[in-house]
């Protein structure tokens, strides 16, 4: 197993060494996809945080279509593996380990089980009518059911129904500031007077 050097993590962090590099990290995840099937192996070889590769995804183009078509390669081997697993036999009474496995990794990689979690690619600090596009960005890639999509839509908006409020309220208060600012500053009926003079 491969040991990491933590100080040398952090110095490449702090120095702000890791950087994206499209003839690198294109083949790179393409690599990786194949033959690990997990980004969080490629985030692991690059030292970088999900957040970091989802900000990659979201900025280079070609690096999303590679991670798409790896996620494509991962999902193909785990059906391939499936294909395998229901063929064996094991004696009456006996758990499939390999089995309970093959569903575990379904599960964790692919969302698919009853009670499956739900990750989102969203960026924390975005407002919530760029949240509702970065939703439909990532239901476009298949990754919820209609159940969930609109689970999410929901929640979606009514953050986004708060945030309108709250923009609203921001421009009546602005309104109302300039409103006093206008009257302490006009001179009775005649409004183009202005007592600053």
């Amino acid at each position: 197993m491969q040991s990491y050097d933590p100080k040398e993590i952090y110095e490449k962090l702090r120095h702000g060494q890791i950087k994206y590099n499209e003839e690198i990290h294109c083949p790179l995840i393409l690599k990786i996809m194949l033959n690990e099937g997990r980004y969080s192996a490629f985030c692991k070889h690059e030292y970088i945080c999900e957040s970091k590769f989802y900000e990659w995804v979201n900025e280079h183009p070609l690096f999303a279509q590679c991670y798409a078509l790896g996620k494509i390669f991962s999902r193909e081997a785990w059906e391939v593996e499936g294909d395998i697993l229901r063929h064996e036999v094991n004696p009456p009474g006996v758990i499939s380990h390999k089995f309970e496995h093959w569903k575990m990794i379904g599960w964790s990689r692919f969302g698919i089980s009853k009670n499956s979690r739900i990750k989102l690619k969203l960026k924390p600090n975005d407002s919530p009518d760029k949240h509702y596009s970065q939703l439909l960005a990532q239901a476009a890639e298949g990754d919820f059911t209609a159940a969930e999509l609109k689970q999410l839509m929901e929640a979606i908006n009514v953050g986004l129904n708060t945030h309108q409020t709250f923009q609203l309220q921001k421009e009546i208060d602005q309104l109302k500031f300039d409103l006093g600012t206008m009257q302490e500053n006009s001179n009775g009926n005649n409004t183009f007077a202005d007592k600053r003079s």
